[in-house]
């Protein structure tokens, strides 16, 4: 596995260092056309309209405002809370929840002028598990002049989760939940990002 993962990072390092090449032109010919992607990395800042789907940002909507490099981004939406049950046999249950909040991204590194790859934190409320923290990264890539596909993973942690659930959802003070239970979560989100 970890030589899956070092052979991953020298191809990662050698396709962004040709692609920062730029081929000479031969003698006689045209230049070569100026690089689309770079100019169209550099126009989207500002506000975007965002469309998500995943347990990260919820299947819904937001906004953002901001630059490339660093910005906020508002999102809500519909979101399942998938947690397993012990006891004489494990259940699994999913629970149907609102998620809504706001991260801070901010780009930690830029692989290729329409990729930006960085760190996100940000506060959750959910309707099933209470108040919450979002601590993960995010990678974005430019499609267009318009558009932008957006990845984000990381966790979510709700420090009363287990006891809002079993409030919420009229389970006995004596359920136990399977680790990571209600507390804490793994969630990823795919979405696309707009701009006007």
């Amino acid at each position: 596995m970890r030589a899956l993962g070092v052979a991953t990072l020298v191809l990662a390092a050698a396709a962004t260092a040709r692609a920062g090449t730029p081929e000479q032109p031969q003698a006689g010919s045209e230049p070569a056309p100026r690089d689309a992607g770079a100019g169209t990395a550099a126009e989207h800042r500002g506000l975007s309209l965002l469309l998500n789907a995943g347990a990260y940002c919820g299947f819904g909507g937001g906004l953002a405002f901001g630059t490339r490099d660093v910005g906020v981004r508002g999102s809500a939406g519909w979101t399942p809370a998938i947690v397993v049950l012990e006891g004489s046999s494990s259940d699994l249950k999913l629970y149907s929840a609102l998620l809504v909040g706001p991260d801070l991204y901010a780009r930690v590194f830029r692989p290729q002028p329409t990729a930006d790859i960085g760190g996100l934190v940000g506060y959750r409320y959910s309707s099933v598990l209470g108040h919450g923290l979002a601590v993960g990264g995010y990678a974005q890539f430019a499609l267009s002049r318009a558009v932008d596909v957006n990845l984000s993973a990381g966790f979510l942690i709700f420090p009363e989760g287990e006891d809002r659930l079993k409030r919420e959802e009229n389970l006995s003070s004596s359920t136990r939940f399977s680790f990571p239970g209600p507390n804490v979560n793994l969630a990823v989100s795919a979405g696309l990002a707009f701009f006007p």
